[in-house]
């Protein structure tokens, strides 16, 4: 048999089920072996939920017989199973009863098969909705999974009373949180610890007035700027100065000359203050086929006799969820001196004592000094 299946492929009755992963005729038989073990298994409790019935007849000639004389009579009854049909439903029993259930039928079954879990989403809102179940995706006919930024159709499955929205009310809502990883084109992976929606109207906009949760910047890239707006935080993307900072920090803790990081402007900039200001003992550009790094040699200790501390401290100040600034007179000043402050100005990225020289503030980015 060729192809998948497109009916019978979700759940429609119970919260957990069985689902087939390749094609084969399951006899009447071997289904009612499942059953049994499921009800067994399960002592009574719960329901269950027989999602295929065997309507194909197999007919067997007897043996030693003559050629001719039309087909045999019917011999047992099948059903035909292609990858992705849901066997069996269970609901109205823990998950640890149903997975224990549901795996001995597996063992009744002639193909492999997979235990599956319907997912209930979390809604990420105050419009009165508590809890969603997706019913399909729009715009997508084929597709069993939906990612962050996909609206969907989704029935409400608990709700807030005294509330516009009800229970049973039929909504759409927009993915904006998933348990499974979101890799970024930059190589980071993000993934969150709950399935959470936020109910939407027909032209985009958020049915509640406030966001709970973090945000991811896909949602902006597909013009959901005013969920974006009323999200308490924002999952911009990597955050290039702390990566340098913990990049040479972890480097001089562990003894080690040479530190290898991306080439970007912000990079450049201030690893050239470091090199000014005598933190790092040299500093080169490397290409490795279609991307450029800075090759950094920090400075380490000669004597090694007492115990080793660190020499170079970092710490980051500003961060992309708390910006700090200050203005020219108020720049703080590290080790009477002794250390620096860099900072993000309106003429480029610079230190404390050229800030102050120039008369104006900004955003401070880290501070750096040497333990002596």
């Amino acid at each position: 048999m060729k192809g998948i299946s497109y009916r019978g492929n979700q759940i429609c009755f119970g919260k957990y089920a069985l689902q087939a992963l390749e094609p084969a005729w399951i006899t009447s038989r071997q289904i009612e072996a499942g059953r049994r073990a499921m009800t067994r298994n399960a002592r009574r409790g719960g329901k269950i939920w027989v999602r295929i019935f065997p309507d194909k007849p197999v007919t067997v000639r007897p043996a030693e017989t003559r050629m001719g004389s039309g087909k045999g009579s019917p011999e047992y009854w099948v059903a035909v199973v292609k990858p992705g049909r849901i066997l069996y439903e269970m609901g109205g029993v823990t998950e640890n009863i149903a997975r224990r259930a549901i795996l001995i039928a597996a063992s009744k079954m002639p193909i492999r098969t997979q235990f599956i879990i319907l997912t209930h989403l979390n809604v990420a809102d105050n419009s009165g909705a508590r809890e969603l179940m997706c019913i399909r995706i729009i715009g997508a006919s084929n597709r069993r999974y939906a990612h962050i930024g996909d609206v969907i159709v989704a029935v409400i499955k608990e709700a807030v009373p005294n509330m516009p929205l009800e229970k049973s009310e039929v909504v759409r809502a927009v993915i904006v949180r998933t348990c499974k990883e979101l890799k970024r084109d930059s190589g980071m992976i993000i993934r969150y610890d709950d399935n959470a929606a936020v109910v939407i109207d027909q032209e985009g906009n958020p049915k509640g007035t406030r966001i709970f949760g973090a945000i991811p910047r896909e949602l902006r890239q597909l013009n959901f700027t005013k969920i974006v707006s009323l999200a308490p935080e924002f999952i911009m993307g990597r955050d290039t100065i702390a990566e340098i900072i913990t990049s040479i920090r972890n480097a001089d803790m562990d003894r080690k000359r040479v530190v290898r990081i991306a080439s970007t402007n912000i990079t450049e900039n201030i690893v050239k203050i470091l090199f000014r200001e005598g933190f790092i003992e040299n500093v080169r550009k490397h290409r490795e086929k279609n991307n450029y790094f800075l090759v950094l040699t920090l400075r380490h200790r000669r004597n090694r006799k007492r115990p080793y501390r660190n020499f170079l401290n970092l710490k980051r100040i500003s961060r992309p969820g708390l910006r700090i600034y200050s203005n020219s007179q108020r720049i703080p000043r590290i080790l009477g001196g002794m250390g620096i402050v860099i900072l993000s100005t309106s003429r480029g990225i610079m230190t404390d004592r050229e800030a102050r020289l120039e008369g104006i503030g900004g955003e401070i980015l880290c501070y750096i000094w040497f333990n002596y």
